[in-house]
């Protein structure tokens, strides 16, 4: 090889990785799809019942996620970075407010479970 070769491979490379984020990202937001129970409510560290019994779902469908109420549901677009540790997720709730996130994601004998954490 000659240095022009392997600098050439390595500029290569550096422009793969970005793409191979990208797809990752997607797959990760595709994989989360689906409705689920909303099994415990914590505020402050504490269990909040009231919100528990106000939460009757959560739906997640193409990069919006949906917390369907007894009286109203509300959703809200979101992105995902799971190559951080904890994996990142990031609502949009207004035109300029980011809410930022972590999940966790793991299959489970009863299917997927999804535990959510938000600074708000």
């Amino acid at each position: 090889f000659t240095m022009r070769t392997l600098i050439a491979a390595a500029g290569f490379l550096a422009l793969a990785a970005p793409v191979l984020r990208a797809d990752e990202k997607a797959d990760a937001a595709k994989k989360l799809d689906g409705t689920y129970e909303v099994v415990s409510v914590l505020v402050n560290g504490r269990p909040d019942d009231k919100k528990k019994d106000e939460a009757r779902g959560v739906e997640i469908k193409d990069g919006t996620l949906s917390i369907k109420g007894e009286k109203r549901t509300e959703s809200v677009k979101f992105t995902l970075d799971p190559s951080k540790k904890p994996a990142h997720i990031d609502m949009s709730v207004g035109p300029k407010e980011v809410v930022l996130g972590i999940y966790e994601a793991k299959e489970t004998d009863k299917g997927l479970e999804l535990v959510l954490a938000f600074s708000k």
